[in-house]
Protein backbone atom coordinates (compact mmCIF):
# COMPACT_ATOMS: atom_id res chain seq x y z
CA UNK A 1 0.00 0.00 0.00
CA UNK A 2 3.08 2.17 0.84
CA UNK A 3 4.08 1.99 -3.16
CA UNK A 4 0.29 3.02 -4.31
CA UNK A 5 0.38 5.73 -1.92
CA UNK A 6 3.96 6.81 -3.65
CA UNK A 7 2.07 6.55 -6.67
CA UNK A 8 -0.55 8.68 -6.27
CA UNK A 9 1.10 11.25 -5.05
CA UNK A 10 3.57 11.18 -8.40
CA UNK A 11 1.06 10.99 -10.90
CA UNK A 12 -2.34 12.38 -8.74
CA UNK A 13 -3.79 9.10 -9.05
CA UNK A 14 -5.96 7.03 -6.80
CA UNK A 15 -6.69 3.33 -6.55
CA UNK A 16 -10.37 2.76 -6.08
CA UNK A 17 -10.59 -0.33 -3.74
CA UNK A 18 -14.09 -1.03 -4.46
CA UNK A 19 -13.18 -1.49 -8.20
CA UNK A 20 -10.09 -3.38 -7.70
CA UNK A 21 -9.48 -6.92 -6.88
CA UNK A 22 -6.63 -9.05 -5.62
CA UNK A 23 -5.55 -12.55 -6.79
CA UNK A 24 -3.72 -15.32 -4.63
CA UNK A 25 -1.31 -18.11 -5.81
CA UNK A 26 -0.21 -20.43 -3.48
CA UNK A 27 -0.23 -18.24 -0.60
CA UNK A 28 -1.65 -19.70 2.52
CA UNK A 29 -5.05 -18.62 4.69
CA UNK A 30 -3.53 -16.73 7.48
CA UNK A 31 -1.18 -14.72 4.90
CA UNK A 32 -4.51 -14.11 2.40
CA UNK A 33 -6.51 -12.84 5.16
CA UNK A 34 -3.58 -9.96 6.49
CA UNK A 35 -3.30 -9.09 2.90
CA UNK A 36 -7.14 -8.28 2.53
CA UNK A 37 -7.63 -6.90 5.80
CA UNK A 38 -4.89 -4.41 4.97
CA UNK A 39 -5.56 -3.27 1.18
CA UNK A 40 -9.11 -3.27 1.59
CA UNK A 41 -9.54 -4.87 -2.12
CA UNK A 42 -11.91 -7.96 -3.08
CA UNK A 43 -10.38 -11.21 -3.90
CA UNK A 44 -10.56 -12.11 -7.25
CA UNK A 45 -10.36 -15.74 -9.01
CA UNK A 46 -8.21 -17.00 -11.46
CA UNK A 47 -8.35 -17.11 -14.54
CA UNK A 48 -8.94 -13.42 -15.34
CA UNK A 49 -9.13 -11.77 -18.48
CA UNK A 50 -6.31 -9.25 -19.24
CA UNK A 51 -5.57 -7.17 -22.54
CA UNK A 52 -7.74 -9.94 -24.16
CA UNK A 53 -6.43 -12.95 -22.87
CA UNK A 54 -6.42 -15.15 -19.60
CA UNK A 55 -3.87 -14.54 -16.95
CA UNK A 56 -3.20 -17.85 -15.69
CA UNK A 57 -0.86 -20.07 -14.49
CA UNK A 58 -2.32 -23.68 -15.57
CA UNK A 59 -2.64 -25.64 -18.53
CA UNK A 60 -4.31 -23.60 -21.09
CA UNK A 61 -7.60 -25.02 -21.80
CA UNK A 62 -10.58 -25.22 -24.51
CA UNK A 63 -12.66 -23.33 -22.63
CA UNK A 64 -9.90 -20.99 -21.44
CA UNK A 65 -9.10 -20.47 -25.86
CA UNK A 66 -13.01 -19.91 -26.34
CA UNK A 67 -12.90 -16.16 -27.11
CA UNK A 68 -10.10 -16.80 -29.83
CA UNK A 69 -12.72 -19.45 -31.57
CA UNK A 70 -15.20 -17.44 -31.39
CA UNK A 71 -13.86 -13.95 -32.53
CA UNK A 72 -12.63 -16.10 -35.14
CA UNK A 73 -16.11 -17.72 -36.00
CA UNK A 74 -17.70 -14.64 -35.94
CA UNK A 75 -15.53 -12.73 -38.43
CA UNK A 76 -15.34 -15.35 -40.91
CA UNK A 77 -19.32 -15.78 -40.66
CA UNK A 78 -19.96 -11.77 -40.99
CA UNK A 79 -18.54 -12.22 -44.73
CA UNK A 80 -21.03 -13.42 -47.32
CA UNK A 81 -18.17 -16.13 -48.52
CA UNK A 82 -20.80 -17.31 -51.34
CA UNK A 83 -20.27 -13.78 -52.82
CA UNK A 84 -16.51 -14.23 -53.40
CA UNK A 85 -14.43 -16.01 -55.00
CA UNK A 86 -11.46 -18.34 -54.28
CA UNK A 87 -9.02 -15.90 -54.32
CA UNK A 88 -10.74 -13.13 -52.68
CA UNK A 89 -11.85 -15.75 -49.72
CA UNK A 90 -8.15 -16.74 -49.96
CA UNK A 91 -7.08 -13.17 -49.35
CA UNK A 92 -9.29 -12.99 -46.04
CA UNK A 93 -8.11 -15.51 -44.85
CA UNK A 94 -4.15 -14.49 -45.18
CA UNK A 95 -4.55 -10.75 -44.13
CA UNK A 96 -7.12 -11.14 -41.24
CA UNK A 97 -8.57 -14.29 -39.69
CA UNK A 98 -4.68 -15.90 -39.76
CA UNK A 99 -3.69 -12.71 -38.14
CA UNK A 100 -6.21 -12.64 -35.77
CA UNK A 101 -4.72 -15.82 -33.78
CA UNK A 102 -0.74 -14.25 -34.02
CA UNK A 103 -2.08 -12.45 -31.12
CA UNK A 104 -2.40 -15.51 -28.36
CA UNK A 105 0.25 -17.71 -30.49
CA UNK A 106 2.75 -14.96 -29.00
CA UNK A 107 1.84 -15.90 -25.60
CA UNK A 108 0.84 -19.43 -25.42
CA UNK A 109 1.79 -22.49 -27.10
CA UNK A 110 -2.46 -23.33 -27.81
CA UNK A 111 -3.74 -26.82 -27.46
CA UNK A 112 -3.51 -29.10 -30.11
CA UNK A 113 -7.80 -28.97 -30.26
CA UNK A 114 -7.61 -25.49 -30.82
CA UNK A 115 -5.07 -25.61 -33.29
CA UNK A 116 -7.37 -28.05 -35.07
CA UNK A 117 -10.13 -25.64 -34.24
CA UNK A 118 -9.33 -22.69 -36.20
CA UNK A 119 -7.53 -24.68 -39.18
CA UNK A 120 -11.32 -25.63 -39.41
CA UNK A 121 -12.78 -22.31 -39.50
CA UNK A 122 -10.15 -20.96 -41.75
CA UNK A 123 -10.75 -24.37 -44.34
CA UNK A 124 -14.38 -24.10 -44.32
CA UNK A 125 -14.13 -20.45 -44.92
CA UNK A 126 -11.91 -20.77 -47.77
CA UNK A 127 -13.40 -23.81 -49.48
CA UNK A 128 -17.69 -23.24 -48.41
CA UNK A 129 -19.84 -25.84 -47.16
CA UNK A 130 -18.60 -28.34 -44.75
CA UNK A 131 -14.76 -27.41 -45.31
CA UNK A 132 -14.25 -30.55 -47.31
CA UNK A 133 -11.13 -29.09 -49.63
CA UNK A 134 -9.82 -30.13 -53.20
CA UNK A 135 -6.34 -30.04 -51.87
CA UNK A 136 -5.63 -31.45 -48.48
CA UNK A 137 -5.13 -28.51 -45.98
CA UNK A 138 -1.65 -29.30 -44.61
CA UNK A 139 -0.55 -28.86 -48.97
CA UNK A 140 -2.24 -25.56 -48.88
CA UNK A 141 -0.40 -23.91 -45.84
CA UNK A 142 2.90 -25.18 -47.44
CA UNK A 143 4.93 -21.43 -48.66
CA UNK A 144 3.64 -20.67 -53.09
CA UNK A 145 6.77 -21.85 -54.29
CA UNK A 146 6.04 -25.71 -52.63
CA UNK A 147 2.70 -25.81 -54.29
CA UNK A 148 0.83 -24.29 -51.36
CA UNK A 149 -1.07 -21.42 -51.03
CA UNK A 150 1.01 -19.36 -48.52
CA UNK A 151 -1.26 -19.37 -45.48
CA UNK A 152 0.32 -19.58 -42.37
CA UNK A 153 0.99 -23.07 -40.78
CA UNK A 154 -1.08 -22.70 -37.11
CA UNK A 155 1.25 -25.20 -35.01
CA UNK A 156 4.72 -23.75 -37.01
CA UNK A 157 3.81 -20.35 -36.63
CA UNK A 158 2.75 -20.55 -32.85
CA UNK A 159 6.00 -22.08 -31.99
CA UNK A 160 8.16 -19.39 -33.85
CA UNK A 161 6.30 -16.99 -31.79
CA UNK A 162 7.30 -18.71 -28.65
CA UNK A 163 10.54 -18.91 -29.68
CA UNK A 164 10.95 -15.29 -30.06
CA UNK A 165 10.28 -15.22 -26.03
CA UNK A 166 13.38 -18.32 -25.86
CA UNK A 167 15.37 -15.58 -27.81
CA UNK A 168 14.87 -12.93 -25.46
CA UNK A 169 15.81 -14.78 -22.57
CA UNK A 170 18.82 -15.13 -24.33
CA UNK A 171 20.01 -12.15 -25.17
CA UNK A 172 18.35 -10.60 -21.87
CA UNK A 173 17.62 -7.23 -23.61
CA UNK A 174 14.05 -6.73 -22.82
CA UNK A 175 12.53 -5.59 -19.20
CA UNK A 176 10.24 -8.99 -19.27
CA UNK A 177 13.87 -10.88 -19.67
CA UNK A 178 15.75 -9.34 -17.10
CA UNK A 179 12.32 -9.84 -15.14
CA UNK A 180 13.09 -13.69 -15.39
CA UNK A 181 16.17 -13.63 -14.95
CA UNK A 182 16.10 -12.34 -11.78
CA UNK A 183 12.93 -13.96 -10.36
CA UNK A 184 13.00 -17.14 -12.37
CA UNK A 185 16.86 -18.27 -13.07
CA UNK A 186 18.69 -16.29 -10.99
CA UNK A 187 21.94 -17.47 -10.45
CA UNK A 188 21.03 -20.54 -12.45
CA UNK A 189 21.64 -20.69 -15.99
CA UNK A 190 18.58 -20.35 -18.39
CA UNK A 191 20.25 -23.75 -20.51
CA UNK A 192 20.93 -25.79 -17.69
CA UNK A 193 17.39 -25.37 -15.46
CA UNK A 194 14.71 -28.36 -14.54
CA UNK A 195 11.50 -28.40 -16.34
CA UNK A 196 9.81 -29.98 -14.24
CA UNK A 197 9.01 -28.84 -10.78
CA UNK A 198 6.95 -25.34 -8.98
CA UNK A 199 6.77 -23.37 -12.25
CA UNK A 200 4.05 -22.18 -14.26
CA UNK A 201 2.77 -23.67 -17.63
CA UNK A 202 3.91 -21.24 -19.84
CA UNK A 203 7.34 -21.32 -17.90
CA UNK A 204 7.58 -25.00 -18.69
CA UNK A 205 6.82 -24.54 -22.10
CA UNK A 206 9.44 -22.16 -22.57
CA UNK A 207 11.93 -24.62 -20.99
CA UNK A 208 11.06 -27.37 -23.09
CA UNK A 209 11.62 -24.82 -26.28
CA UNK A 210 15.07 -24.91 -25.47
CA UNK A 211 16.42 -28.49 -27.31
CA UNK A 212 14.73 -26.43 -30.48
CA UNK A 213 16.27 -23.33 -29.93
CA UNK A 214 19.57 -24.76 -29.53
CA UNK A 215 19.69 -26.39 -33.31
CA UNK A 216 19.20 -22.54 -35.07
CA UNK A 217 21.18 -20.69 -32.22
CA UNK A 218 25.29 -19.37 -33.22
CA UNK A 219 26.94 -18.63 -30.15
CA UNK A 220 29.60 -16.66 -31.62
CA UNK A 221 32.66 -16.05 -29.40
CA UNK A 222 34.32 -13.06 -28.85
CA UNK A 223 36.47 -11.63 -26.23
CA UNK A 224 34.24 -14.14 -23.58
CA UNK A 225 32.87 -12.06 -20.91
CA UNK A 226 29.23 -12.76 -21.73
CA UNK A 227 29.33 -16.52 -21.94
CA UNK A 228 29.06 -19.30 -19.19
CA UNK A 229 31.84 -21.34 -19.39
CA UNK A 230 29.79 -24.36 -18.54
CA UNK A 231 26.56 -24.07 -19.94
CA UNK A 232 26.12 -21.96 -22.93
CA UNK A 233 26.29 -23.57 -26.09
CA UNK A 234 29.05 -21.83 -27.15
CA UNK A 235 31.56 -25.19 -28.34
CA UNK A 236 30.45 -25.79 -31.49
CA UNK A 237 26.91 -25.44 -30.69
CA UNK A 238 26.78 -27.22 -27.09
CA UNK A 239 27.74 -26.70 -23.93
CA UNK A 240 30.68 -28.19 -21.96
CA UNK A 241 28.99 -29.48 -19.37
CA UNK A 242 26.59 -31.15 -22.09
CA UNK A 243 29.32 -32.71 -23.53
CA UNK A 244 31.53 -33.53 -20.96
CA UNK A 245 29.34 -33.41 -17.59
CA UNK A 246 29.57 -31.73 -14.16
CA UNK A 247 33.16 -33.20 -13.25
CA UNK A 248 34.94 -31.21 -15.73
CA UNK A 249 33.69 -28.10 -13.09
CA UNK A 250 35.30 -29.71 -10.50
CA UNK A 251 38.26 -30.65 -12.03
CA UNK A 252 38.97 -27.31 -13.23
CA UNK A 253 38.45 -25.56 -10.51
CA UNK A 254 36.67 -22.80 -12.16
CA UNK A 255 33.43 -22.71 -10.27
CA UNK A 256 30.10 -22.89 -11.93
CA UNK A 257 29.76 -18.98 -12.22
CA UNK A 258 33.05 -18.79 -14.58
CA UNK A 259 32.90 -16.75 -18.03
CA UNK A 260 34.85 -18.09 -21.00
CA UNK A 261 36.97 -15.31 -20.62
CA UNK A 262 38.78 -17.45 -17.41
CA UNK A 263 39.83 -20.05 -20.26
CA UNK A 264 41.86 -17.12 -22.49
CA UNK A 265 45.18 -15.99 -21.85
CA UNK A 266 47.13 -13.45 -24.41
CA UNK A 267 44.76 -14.54 -26.90
CA UNK A 268 44.97 -18.35 -26.73
CA UNK A 269 43.13 -20.82 -25.13
CA UNK A 270 44.25 -22.11 -21.78
CA UNK A 271 42.03 -24.87 -20.32
CA UNK A 272 43.42 -26.10 -16.66
CA UNK A 273 44.87 -29.70 -17.63
CA UNK A 274 43.61 -31.37 -14.59
CA UNK A 275 41.99 -34.17 -16.13
CA UNK A 276 41.52 -35.86 -19.26
CA UNK A 277 38.36 -34.18 -20.55
CA UNK A 278 40.21 -31.00 -19.92
CA UNK A 279 43.00 -32.35 -21.88
CA UNK A 280 40.60 -33.37 -25.16
CA UNK A 281 38.40 -29.73 -24.41
CA UNK A 282 41.55 -27.49 -25.06
CA UNK A 283 41.60 -29.69 -28.13
CA UNK A 284 38.63 -29.50 -29.19
CA UNK A 285 38.28 -25.99 -29.21
CA UNK A 286 41.33 -24.70 -30.71
CA UNK A 287 39.35 -24.18 -34.43
CA UNK A 288 37.01 -21.80 -32.62
CA UNK A 289 38.57 -18.26 -33.17
CA UNK A 290 39.22 -15.93 -30.63
CA UNK A 291 39.10 -12.34 -30.97
CA UNK A 292 38.33 -8.68 -28.81
CA UNK A 293 34.96 -8.47 -30.77
CA UNK A 294 31.88 -8.91 -28.35
CA UNK A 295 30.52 -12.25 -27.88
CA UNK A 296 27.53 -12.38 -29.91
CA UNK A 297 24.48 -14.39 -30.25
CA UNK A 298 22.35 -15.21 -33.93
CA UNK A 299 19.69 -17.01 -35.49
CA UNK A 300 20.45 -19.66 -38.45
CA UNK A 301 23.17 -17.60 -39.15
CA UNK A 302 26.09 -15.13 -38.72
CA UNK A 303 24.71 -11.94 -38.65
CA UNK A 304 20.81 -12.82 -38.38
CA UNK A 305 18.90 -11.77 -35.81
CA UNK A 306 15.90 -13.56 -34.58
CA UNK A 307 12.77 -12.90 -36.43
CA UNK A 308 9.78 -15.08 -36.42
CA UNK A 309 9.89 -15.24 -40.54
CA UNK A 310 13.14 -16.53 -39.98
CA UNK A 311 12.64 -18.35 -37.22
CA UNK A 312 9.19 -20.32 -39.46
CA UNK A 313 11.25 -20.81 -42.30
CA UNK A 314 13.86 -23.07 -40.20
CA UNK A 315 11.58 -25.08 -38.12
CA UNK A 316 9.04 -25.92 -40.54
CA UNK A 317 9.05 -29.50 -43.01
CA UNK A 318 10.30 -28.16 -45.88
CA UNK A 319 9.16 -29.28 -49.60
CA UNK A 320 10.57 -29.22 -53.04
CA UNK A 321 10.11 -26.46 -54.69
CA UNK A 322 7.41 -26.82 -57.58
CA UNK A 323 8.58 -25.88 -61.10
CA UNK A 324 5.23 -24.44 -62.21
CA UNK A 325 4.60 -21.51 -58.83
CA UNK A 326 6.28 -18.22 -61.07
CA UNK A 327 3.70 -19.45 -63.60
CA UNK A 328 1.17 -19.26 -61.51
CA UNK A 329 1.64 -16.95 -58.92
CA UNK A 330 3.91 -14.40 -60.27
CA UNK A 331 3.24 -10.26 -59.66
CA UNK A 332 0.94 -9.55 -62.61
CA UNK A 333 -1.84 -12.33 -62.10
CA UNK A 334 -5.17 -11.46 -62.29
CA UNK A 335 -6.13 -13.62 -58.94
CA UNK A 336 -8.79 -15.64 -59.75
CA UNK A 337 -7.20 -16.86 -62.70
CA UNK A 338 -3.74 -17.88 -60.77
CA UNK A 339 -6.13 -19.90 -58.08
CA UNK A 340 -8.36 -21.76 -60.45
CA UNK A 341 -4.34 -22.52 -62.62
CA UNK A 342 -3.17 -23.22 -59.59
CA UNK A 343 -6.07 -26.00 -58.75
CA UNK A 344 -5.16 -27.31 -62.40
CA UNK A 345 -1.81 -28.00 -61.56
CA UNK A 346 -2.43 -29.33 -58.34
CA UNK A 347 -4.59 -31.72 -60.61
CA UNK A 348 -7.59 -30.29 -57.69
CA UNK A 349 -10.43 -29.72 -60.43
CA UNK A 350 -13.05 -31.98 -59.97
CA UNK A 351 -13.35 -33.13 -63.43
CA UNK A 352 -16.59 -35.82 -64.71
CA UNK A 353 -13.88 -38.66 -64.82
CA UNK A 354 -13.39 -38.19 -61.00
CA UNK A 355 -16.73 -38.24 -60.01
CA UNK A 356 -17.64 -41.00 -62.18
CA UNK A 357 -14.87 -43.22 -60.22
CA UNK A 358 -16.39 -41.57 -56.56
CA UNK A 359 -20.04 -42.78 -57.65
CA UNK A 360 -21.55 -38.93 -57.95
CA UNK A 361 -22.25 -38.91 -61.39
CA UNK A 362 -23.70 -41.68 -63.53
CA UNK A 363 -21.85 -40.46 -66.98
CA UNK A 364 -18.24 -38.31 -67.55
CA UNK A 365 -18.96 -37.61 -71.02
CA UNK A 366 -17.84 -34.35 -71.70
CA UNK A 367 -19.98 -31.40 -71.24
CA UNK A 368 -19.40 -29.81 -74.37
CA UNK A 369 -20.21 -32.26 -76.62
CA UNK A 370 -17.46 -33.73 -77.88
CA UNK A 371 -18.16 -37.68 -77.22
CA UNK A 372 -15.11 -38.62 -74.61
CA UNK A 373 -14.62 -38.87 -71.24
CA UNK A 374 -13.88 -35.46 -69.83
CA UNK A 375 -10.85 -35.81 -67.62
CA UNK A 376 -8.40 -32.84 -67.35
CA UNK A 377 -5.81 -33.66 -70.31
CA UNK A 378 -9.42 -33.91 -71.95
CA UNK A 379 -10.83 -30.46 -71.24
CA UNK A 380 -7.33 -28.52 -71.59
CA UNK A 381 -6.79 -28.51 -74.08
CA UNK A 382 -7.37 -31.70 -76.20
CA UNK A 383 -11.33 -31.27 -76.24
CA UNK A 384 -11.87 -30.36 -79.73
CA UNK A 385 -14.00 -26.48 -78.29
CA UNK A 386 -11.21 -25.94 -76.08
CA UNK A 387 -8.68 -26.83 -78.44
CA UNK A 388 -9.89 -24.02 -80.61
CA UNK A 389 -9.85 -21.51 -77.74
CA UNK A 390 -6.45 -22.35 -77.13
CA UNK A 391 -5.15 -22.42 -80.53
CA UNK A 392 -6.92 -18.47 -81.06
CA UNK A 393 -5.22 -17.11 -78.24
CA UNK A 394 -2.41 -18.61 -78.67
CA UNK A 395 -2.57 -16.60 -82.16
CA UNK A 396 -3.65 -13.81 -79.93
CA UNK A 397 0.23 -14.39 -78.86
CA UNK A 398 2.08 -14.60 -82.29
CA UNK A 399 2.22 -18.20 -81.79
CA UNK A 400 1.45 -21.05 -84.03
CA UNK A 401 2.65 -24.63 -83.01
CA UNK A 402 0.89 -27.79 -82.80
CA UNK A 403 -1.40 -28.03 -79.36
CA UNK A 404 0.45 -30.81 -77.36
CA UNK A 405 -1.06 -32.71 -73.98
CA UNK A 406 -1.67 -31.24 -70.97
CA UNK A 407 1.43 -31.35 -69.42
CA UNK A 408 3.30 -30.91 -72.07
CA UNK A 409 1.33 -27.26 -72.64
CA UNK A 410 2.49 -26.62 -69.15
CA UNK A 411 6.10 -27.72 -69.62
CA UNK A 412 6.01 -25.52 -73.08
CA UNK A 413 4.98 -22.47 -70.97
CA UNK A 414 7.74 -22.85 -68.64
CA UNK A 415 10.38 -22.27 -71.15
CA UNK A 416 8.65 -19.57 -73.41
CA UNK A 417 6.92 -17.96 -70.64
CA UNK A 418 10.02 -17.24 -68.49
CA UNK A 419 11.03 -13.92 -66.94
CA UNK A 420 9.15 -10.32 -66.20
CA UNK A 421 9.00 -9.27 -70.45
CA UNK A 422 6.10 -7.66 -72.21
CA UNK A 423 5.55 -11.53 -74.35
CA UNK A 424 6.33 -13.58 -71.34
CA UNK A 425 3.99 -11.67 -69.42
CA UNK A 426 1.32 -11.97 -71.89
CA UNK A 427 1.77 -15.48 -72.39
CA UNK A 428 1.42 -15.81 -68.48
CA UNK A 429 -1.80 -14.19 -68.61
CA UNK A 430 -2.88 -15.99 -71.56
CA UNK A 431 -2.89 -19.28 -70.33
CA UNK A 432 -4.13 -19.00 -66.70
CA UNK A 433 -7.44 -16.90 -68.48
CA UNK A 434 -7.66 -19.74 -70.87
CA UNK A 435 -8.07 -22.15 -68.14
CA UNK A 436 -9.80 -20.09 -66.12
CA UNK A 437 -12.96 -19.37 -68.94
CA UNK A 438 -12.72 -23.11 -69.86
CA UNK A 439 -13.43 -24.03 -66.65
CA UNK A 440 -15.75 -21.53 -66.09
CA UNK A 441 -17.96 -22.48 -69.19
CA UNK A 442 -17.59 -26.17 -68.30
CA UNK A 443 -19.39 -25.21 -64.96
CA UNK A 444 -21.89 -23.08 -66.23
CA UNK A 445 -23.15 -25.70 -68.82
CA UNK A 446 -22.93 -28.45 -65.72
CA UNK A 447 -24.76 -26.61 -62.75
CA UNK A 448 -27.03 -23.70 -64.62
CA UNK A 449 -27.41 -25.11 -68.75
CA UNK A 450 -26.13 -22.29 -70.19
CA UNK A 451 -24.39 -22.09 -73.35
CA UNK A 452 -21.77 -19.78 -74.37
CA UNK A 453 -19.86 -19.61 -77.83
CA UNK A 454 -16.35 -19.97 -77.98
CA UNK A 455 -16.04 -16.93 -79.79
CA UNK A 456 -17.79 -15.63 -76.88
CA UNK A 457 -15.36 -16.89 -74.82
CA UNK A 458 -12.41 -16.08 -76.38
CA UNK A 459 -13.59 -12.32 -76.39
CA UNK A 460 -13.68 -12.62 -72.57
CA UNK A 461 -10.27 -14.01 -72.22
CA UNK A 462 -8.89 -11.06 -74.45
CA UNK A 463 -11.30 -8.45 -71.83
CA UNK A 464 -9.26 -9.93 -69.12
CA UNK A 465 -5.67 -9.91 -70.32
CA UNK A 466 -5.77 -6.76 -72.07
CA UNK A 467 -7.71 -5.14 -69.13
CA UNK A 468 -4.73 -6.24 -66.77
CA UNK A 469 -1.70 -5.28 -68.93
CA UNK A 470 -3.24 -2.13 -69.80
CA UNK A 471 -3.75 -1.02 -66.24
CA UNK A 472 -0.28 -2.34 -65.84
CA UNK A 473 1.26 0.12 -68.41
CA UNK A 474 3.40 -2.89 -69.07
CA UNK A 475 3.35 -1.89 -73.07
CA UNK A 476 5.97 -0.33 -75.38
CA UNK A 477 6.58 1.36 -78.29
CA UNK A 478 8.52 -1.29 -80.57
CA UNK A 479 7.38 -3.05 -83.36
CA UNK A 480 7.04 -6.63 -81.73
CA UNK A 481 4.90 -5.32 -79.08
CA UNK A 482 3.02 -3.22 -81.11
CA UNK A 483 1.84 -6.63 -83.20
CA UNK A 484 0.80 -8.25 -79.61
CA UNK A 485 -1.21 -4.71 -78.83
CA UNK A 486 -2.64 -5.15 -81.86
CA UNK A 487 -3.97 -8.70 -81.26
CA UNK A 488 -4.84 -8.08 -77.82
CA UNK A 489 -6.85 -4.79 -78.70
CA UNK A 490 -4.12 -2.80 -76.31
CA UNK A 491 -3.44 0.86 -76.99
CA UNK A 492 0.20 1.89 -77.58
CA UNK A 493 2.27 2.85 -73.81
CA UNK A 494 4.56 5.22 -73.94
CA UNK A 495 8.38 4.28 -74.73
CA UNK A 496 10.18 3.11 -71.04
Amino acid sequence: MDGLESFKKVSGLMVSTHKSMIFFCNTNARTKAAILQRVLFREGTLPVTYLGMPLITKRLSRTDCAPLVERLMARASSWISTALSLAGRLQLVKATLVSMQFYWCSAFLLPSSIAKECDRILRKFLWGGQGQGKVKWTEVCKPMAEGGLGIKDFKTWNRALFLKQVWDIVINQSLWARWCHVYLIKQANFWCLPSNGLHSWSWRQILLLRPLAKEHLIYKSGRGDKFSLWFDPWMHGESVHTLYGHSVIHDSLLGRLALVKEVIKEGMWDWPAFSSDLVDIQLTVQDIPISFTLDSIYWVDLGCSFSTKLACQSIRDRSAEVGWHRLVWHPARIPKHAFCLWLAMRRAHRTRDELLAWGVINSASCVFNCGEVESLEHLFFHCPFSHYIWRAVLSMCNILRPISQWSDEVQWMLVHARGHKFPALVRKLAFAASVYHIWLERNRRCFKNEFMHAQEIIDRIKHDVASKLWLGRKTQRCEWHHSLCENWGIPLGEKT
